[in-house]
């Protein structure tokens, strides 16, 4: 997978959120077939209340490695979401 991914999360500002809507019945929610390749399609929320859309090539061909992809990328956000509201809290305390 793309070393970029993690830099494109960590570029992010902190308190973003991610906007993660799904239907049962779409397995390739988030999933964008381009060229020839899969892309990770979605949206930032950011504390200032503007949006900022999220691409990122997963590179492969293979829809069923693209859903692993996504679900790893879409789950190291929500990993990291959670350290920065305990760090917050911890903060606020």
């Amino acid at each position: 997978m793309s070393k970029n991914i993690p830099a494109a999360l960590a570029a992010l500002p902190q308190g973003s959120a991610l906007s993660l809507r799904t239907h049962p019945r779409n397995p390739n929610h988030h999933l964008w077939w381009n060229n020839g390749t899969w892309w990770l399609h979605a949206t930032v929320h950011r504390p200032d209340y503007t949006k900022q859309r999220l691409r990122l090539p997963l590179e492969t061909k293979s829809v069923g490695l693209a859903r692993t992809r996504r679900d790893a990328v879409l789950g190291a956000w929500n990993e990291e979401q959670r350290a920065w509201s305990q760090a917050l809290r911890k903060e606020a305390a």
